[in-house]
């Protein structure tokens, strides 16, 4: 931290050299040492005194704790400037007249490096070009270390080559200065100049950089989703308040209503069974529930064929398929899927930057993605997060904990996630390209057994669809039909004479008080038909108090309200 006792103790304790004066040049990392000697002892000689000491008693200041102090005879006129110029290691070397008016000649390469060689290595020495007009004549001597520029800026500067070493009848003096060897803004300007390279690869980066860091992140949130692992409904806290308060809030379907399904479920209990015989087999094809609206399919699988299975997961079609613009068909499948951190407004976006660099640079940049791939993002993502699903369980005790994860799958069909596609070809007329997508990817599940793919559908050309995906596989295919006229009449009997919501028993549990009169209600079962809303809408009306004939007519007439408004 103190120069000068630096300085100091670098110089020889010799009684023929005096120290007049020391300059410390903070900003060069040294300093000029003046002195005075007899006529007998040349410049020369002190300089080789004072580098044989260095060399036997090296002094390393705390900035260059390798490197020892170094000294150099100053040959020229130094410049004791303050600007804000720094050091660096290439010189611009300028050949310049020492007198006004003479002339000054350019300096060959071997000579430079003959004079600037002693002051460190040196990397390259570049001449001007030959066909350059401007003056003063220049080179550029390029050190490898910052310190060697800087001694031979100091030790040279103002030094006037004589006619012996090159310099010319009059003689040709340096003017030295430090050089930037990268221009300003060098890195922007081939960024800018090369958009061809740099475009694809900020479009690499950035991919990399979403699948690094969001791809984890939306798995996390499709596999909770999934598993209902942090739903409220799972939450014990939550279940508990949910008992204590039942007879407050109604948390399921009214008592009326579950007699009425009970009915209903009794009659397609082979079927019920039958889906869950299939979700045991390893059959790689798809489960095909189809109806007409208001048969029930939705009900009958959630709630009976998968009431005890874990890892569902529904997609309703009709949310996605109503969405208008690619930007909210991506928003509602991400939503459908439990797709987290999803930017939906990034499409449009990129897509006008994407016009304005190919509009510019006559290259497509790639930041905008059609419906197709990104649709094919988000089901990638939701496939590996169902796949990771069907792994938890597996433990390292168990007997087969050997077996490769495919093979595991194969074994254990139980263990694989459920996905239900409701209201699929709800408009076969519209966007038939997500239709397919999802076709495309329920096959891929099904064929890598990471999961069983249930259909529910109301249009029977959904096989056209689906052929497409599994050319090779026999569906299984249930059909649900209208109800025959003795379980609509159960149905309905189910929902008028139910039990009161509190469960109190009636002393009496054959007769009901209060029940509507049921006259005409197989004549008005056999008009409205089988279908299970309409059957309930009946049975919600003859509760209210109408007669079977007041409700049925009533319906006409809101059908046919709500037709004359369309």
């Amino acid at each position: 931290m103190d120069p000068i006792k630096k300085v100091k103790g670098a110089l020889p304790d010799d009684a023929s050299m005096r120290v007049t004066e020391i300059l410390p040049r903070l900003k060069d990392g040294g300093a000029f040492v003046k002195f005075t000697h007899p006529a007998e002892v040349t410049p020369k000689d002190v300089e080789g005194r004072v580098s044989k000491l260095l060399a036997e008693r090296p002094i390393k200041p705390f900035f260059s704790p390798f490197r020892g102090v170094q000294a150099g005879l100053v040959r020229g006129v130094p410049w004791l400037e303050d600007l804000q110029r720094f050091p660096k290691n290439r010189l611009r070397v300028e050949f310049v007249p020492k007198n006004p008016g003479e002339e000054a000649v350019e300096l060959s390469q071997e000579t430079l490096y003959s004079m600037f060689r002693q002051y460190g290595s040196i990397s390259e020495i570049t001449s001007q070009p030959w066909d350059s007009k401007a003056l003063p004549k220049y080179a550029y001597v390029d050190f490898g270390f910052v310190r060697d520029a800087v001694m031979a800026r100091n030790c040279l500067h103002g030094f006037v080559v004589p006619e012996e070493l090159g310099g010319g009848k009059f003689g040709t003096k340096f003017r030295i200065s430090y050089e930037r060897k990268a221009k300003p803004h060098r890195i922007w300007d081939w960024i800018t100049n090369h958009p061809r390279i740099v475009i694809p690869v900020i479009v690499a980066l950035l991919t990399g950089l979403t699948v690094v860091i969001f791809d984890p992140i939306r798995s996390f949130f499709v596999k909770t989703h999934v598993s209902r692992k942090y739903s409220l409904s799972n939450n014990g806290l939550y279940r508990w308040l949910r008992k204590q308060t039942s007879d407050i809030f109604s948390f399921r379907r009214g008592g009326d209503e579950l007699a009425g399904l009970n009915a209903v479920w009794s009659h397609r209990k082979d079927i019920i069974e039958q889906i869950q015989a299939w979700l045991m087999e390893t059959t790689e094809t798809f489960i095909v529930v189809q109806g007409p609206r208001g048969s029930g399919k939705k009900e009958l699988v959630l709630e009976q064929a998968l009431k005890d299975r874990q890892n569902v997961l529904v997609i309703d079609c009709k949310e996605i398929i109503e969405a208008r613009g690619e930007s909210a068909i991506i928003k509602k499948m991400a939503s459908e899927v439990g797709y987290r951190l999803i930017f939906s407004w990034a499409n449009s976006m990129s897509s006008m930057i994407d016009l304005a660099i190919q509009s510019t640079t006559g290259v497509k940049a790639g930041f905008s993605e059609t419906l197709d791939s990104q649709l094919q993002k988000i089901l990638q993502t939701v496939a590996t997060a169902l796949r990771t699903l069907n792994l938890d369980g597996r433990s390292k005790n168990d007997a087969d904990a050997s077996l490769a994860p495919d093979a595991y799958l194969d074994a254990h069909p139980e263990k694989r996630a459920v996905v239900v596609i409701d209201n699929f070809i709800y408009r076969s007329e519209d966007n038939t390209l997500i239709y397919e997508k999802i076709a495309d990817w329920a096959a891929a599940l099904v064929q890598s057994d990471v999961a069983h793919v249930v259909f529910l559908t109301n249009d029977s050309s959904y096989t056209k669809v689906l052929t497409k995906s599994l050319p090779d596989r026999v569906f299984r295919h249930v059909a649900l039909g209208d109800l025959s006229p003795d379980v609509a009449k159960w149905f309905i009997l189910g929902h008028v004479t139910a039990p009161a919501a509190d469960g109190e028993q009636k002393e009496d549990t054959k007769e009901v008080a209060n029940v509507p009169d049921l006259a005409g209600l197989e004549d008005c079962i056999g008009t409205l038909g089988g279908r299970l809303t309409d059957l309930e809408y009946l049975a919600r009306r003859i509760k209210a108090g109408q007669s079977p004939t007041q409700a049925v007519a009533a319906a006409a007439a809101s059908t046919s309200h709500k037709t004359r408004t369309i």
